[in-house]
């Protein structure tokens, strides 16, 4: 049994004992199933709340704050509303009077069919007189089954869950919103434990509850909506900072809401995909670093990250280090992974083989320039997307192109290089404690244009050169070495050709051709929650895995990086159609119907995405569907889908 579990903890004036069931619910249901724990903190102020933060906010661990005190009712309907993703969701009291055993025991009561399943105490002298005056209500007025009683231990289906958040009245009790649709109940009885605090019952507030449970769930003329909320959120905890919404960026800002994280955008454009998804966007540059931790600073962010983009890392290395948040990298440490100029140098001191360059800026003459061998390749140093990035023949190109490209850069030099005729190759791994584990190996496709060069069109898995395995492995482990990176996610651009394998650029981060859906199908590693963790600091077990050979995989990828001819858009395919198709994973679209797509300079002018997987012998024909089917019409009724790489 493998049913997914929500469990919903509302907190009030309780600490340590928090902190002994949260754990003890790990210990229980770590090996047994996916659980989720939310604490709601039902107004208990900041001494409370900065205690659950530091001592029970670890993994699989949301903490929910109300603005005030609501009561333990109105903060489980808070918990409920935020855990409808699980299969499963369970209700229990902070002060351990509620065994995590006996929760193991309704959660497998579960499986024999039952929508909800209470946790009662054995009738003893602890069934006080209020407990039977409400199992007689309960009975009587809320036609609760025969036998069956209720409390506040129970576990549920999510259709329950579901249908009990829509209650919208002035007053709200659980058990009598439930017990209007559901009858499917069991009860598993159990030997209570004393609680660590008194109840606040008194028998004269049970009476006062009762008549209000009539008055809203039994009588006609009762009001049939609440004028106000039943509760308000004042903060989630953990809060992740995701510096970047486009489509490379979303996945993170999805899975970090389904855990149940607060997620805040860093993202200069006005409407990008992940804005839809975050609680909240900041429309800020993911360059702008003190932007950026100006941010941070006013949502108490407990992490940041990025993925599939560069210099976002160096802006999350500066948000950490001024925070004191965890980071795999410092801000030094970043400078070396995302700008050329300080990967060159120490690439070069280290002996590492990359090609011949140059730093050039306004005042390189001509001449400086013919010391390198043409055909050239100039590059900005901070820049992103293939901006900038030119095959030039001669150094008066170079010099004709030199401002257009500082133009996406931050710095007054650029990077000059010899072009070296040669196959990409692109290497994805992560490091644990220093030690390197190589995930993939893909070939990296390029679009044919002879200037614009650089733009990727697409991932090949398994790489047409892993007989070269053991020496690209021992490049990625020396560089490794060399940057001193000590956790986290490695990306690794290497130029196979006649004169050997010379490194192109790295970077530590996931790739931006959507690696964290490829990975996790061709390897089990979970990629992108593994980030999320670093990002936390929380740990990741990464011993299960290990460098393996791909070309003795059945398994094979392709990530499909799709531009299309300049045009404005007037039809596209339905991307549930796209999903639809053997072997798409993964699809998305930068551009819709009315947009207008400009002729390619550099990777902005990507149309959208496609991941697809099948066996070696299955793959081409995904690949060949997938094209056959998505069609992207312009104004004057052409196709504008540019097929660069249909075969795999």
């Amino acid at each position: 049994m493998n049913k997914s579990l929500a469990v919903i903890i509302p907190v009030y004036r309780s600490k340590e004992t928090v902190r002994e069931l949260v754990e003890a619910i790990k210990e229980e249901f770590c090996t047994t199933c996916s659980y989720h724990i939310y604490l709601v903190d039902d107004g208990n102020g900041e001494e409370i709340r900065n205690f659950l933060v530091a001592h029970c906010l670890q993994e699989n661990v949301t903490l929910i704050v109300l603005k005030e005190n609501y009561g333990q009712q109105n903060a489980v309907l808070c918990g409920l509303r935020h855990s409808l993703a699980y299969d499963y969701v369970a209700v229990m009291d902070d002060d351990l009077a509620h065994p995590v055993a006996v929760l193991k025991t309704m959660y497998e009561k579960m499986a024999e069919g039952y929508e909800l399943v209470y946790g009662t105490p054995e009738e003893n002298l602890q069934y006080t007189l209020g407990s039977r005056v409400r199992d007689g209500l309960f009975h009587w007025a809320l036609s609760c089954p025969k036998g069956k009683r209720v409390s506040s231990f129970r576990v549920m289906k999510s259709e329950v869950a579901r249908e009990v958040v829509k209650w919208e009245k002035a007053f709200f009790y659980f058990s009598a919103t439930a017990l209007q649709k559901f009858q499917n109940i069991e009860n598993v009885e159990y030997v209570p434990v004393k609680s660590t605090r008194s109840s606040g019952y008194t028998f004269g507030k049970r009476m006062k509850l009762f008549m209000r449970i009539l008055w809203y769930y039994c009588l006609p003329f009762a009001p049939k909506k609440s004028k106000k909320s039943l509760y308000e959120v004042s903060e989630v905890y953990p809060k992740l900072m995701v510096l970047g919404g486009s489509n490379c960026q979303l996945h993170a800002l999805e899975r970090a809401k389904q855990e149940g994280m607060y997620t805040v955008l860093a993202d200069y454009t006005t409407m990008p995909p992940g804005a839809a998804v975050a609680d909240v966007h900041e429309k800020i540059s993911t360059f702008d670093a003190e932007a950026c931790l100006d941010a941070a600073r006013r949502h108490h962010i407990q992490g940041v990250m990025t993925m599939g983009t560069d210099q976002p890392v160096l802006t999350a290395a500066k948000v950490s280090d001024a925070l004191g948040l965890p980071s795999c990298l410092s801000t030094e440490q970043a400078l070396y992974v995302t700008n050329k100029k300080y990967m060159k140098q120490r690439l070069q001191e280290a002996e590492i083989l990359t090609s011949p360059w140059m730093l050039v800026d306004k005042n390189t003459t001509e001449e400086e320039i013919a010391k390198l061998t043409p055909p050239y390749v100039l590059k900005p140093l901070d820049s992103q997307g293939q901006r900038g990035i030119f095959k030039l023949n001669t150094p008066q190109e170079v010099l004709e192109h030199l401002e257009e490209t500082l133009s996406f850069s931050r710095c007054e030099e650029a990077l000059l290089e010899e072009f070296y005729e040669s196959e990409e190759v692109t290497v994805s791994g992560y490091v644990s404690k220093g030690r390197l584990i190589i995930l993939t190996i893909t070939d990296r496709l390029l679009y044919p244009d002879p200037v614009h060069i650089g733009v990727c069109i697409g991932h090949r898995f398994p790489s047409v050169h892993m007989g070269r395995y053991e020496e690209i492995r021992g490049i990625s482990e020396g560089l490794v070495k060399t940057f001193q990176i000590p956790e986290g996610p490695f990306y690794l651009q290497l130029l196979v050709g006649e004169k050997g394998i010379r490194v192109n650029e790295l970077a530590c981060r996931i790739g931006g051709a959507f690696e964290d859906v490829m990975i996790p199908w061709l390897t089990g590693f979970d990629f992108l929650g593994a980030v999320i963790k670093n990002a936390l600091g929380r740990t990741v077990d990464a011993s299960q895995y290990y460098d393996f050979r791909c070309d003795e995989l059945e398994k094979a990828a392709s990530v499909q990086l799709l531009f299309c001819h300049p045009g404005t858009i007037v039809s596209v395919t339905d991307k549930k159609i796209i999903q639809g198709l053997p072997g798409v994973l993964d699809s998305g679209y930068n551009y819709q119907p009315g947009s207008t797509i400009l002729k390619m300079e550099n990777a902005t002018a990507r149309f959208g995405h496609a991941v697809i997987v099948g066996t070696k012998d299955t793959i081409g024909q995904n690949i060949q569907l997938f094209y056959d089917t998505l069609s992207v019409r312009s104004t004057e009724g052409m196709e504008m889908l540019h097929r660069l790489y249909p075969e795999q």
